[in-house]
């Protein structure tokens, strides 16, 4: 193992014990355990940036927008799995897999899509199709799986191509 990915991996396994409040010795190697796992599974993330400084910066700039949309979907999207939970209103038969087409982002912007997708509640990325060039998702609530599909481009095209295209 590299040293630079010794140290994604240890600074993912902070991370971790920081969002879980305990630097408990089982929960450091939980964390670590997990980042492990996340890093064999975006091996993208360890990739040098492919663009130049003065990019990376722009890019920087566009970064706190992004967070702060992210932070917004994932609130937005706890209110409505909370109203399903507590509502009566949720049918199981609107939950379903939504091909949410992948456009023109690049592979590393697949991969933050992909993220976005998984961290909001009620969906979860399912799979990554190259071929056909899809993210499958599955959603709480595929009712209208074009409002679906037009809020993920929405997002991407407002807040992450800026900083993730």
């Amino acid at each position: 193992m590299s040293h630079r990915a010794v140290v994604q991996v240890l600074s993912l396994a902070l991370l971790y014990a920081v969002m879980v409040g305990s630097f408990h010795p089982v929960d450091l190697a939980v964390g670590v355990v997990m980042s492990v796992g996340v890093t064999r599974l975006f091996p993208l993330a360890g990739l040098p940036p492919d663009t130049s400084a003065g990019e990376r910066w722009k890019r920087m700039l566009h970064l706190p927008r992004f967070v702060w949309a992210l932070v917004v979907l994932v609130v937005r999207s706890c209110t409505q799995v909370l109203r399903v939970i507590f509502g009566r209103s949720w049918r199981a038969d609107h939950a379903g897999v939504v091909d949410v087409p992948m456009g023109e982002r690049t592979a590393r912007g697949v991969q933050v899509s992909s993220w976005v997708m998984s961290l909001a509640p009620g969906t979860v990325l399912l799979e990554l199709d190259w071929e056909r060039r899809v993210m499958r998702m599955h959603a709480l609530d595929a009712s209208d799986p074009d409002r679906l599909r037009q809020q993920q481009e929405n997002f991407y095209q407002r807040y992450q191509r800026a900083v993730f295209p």
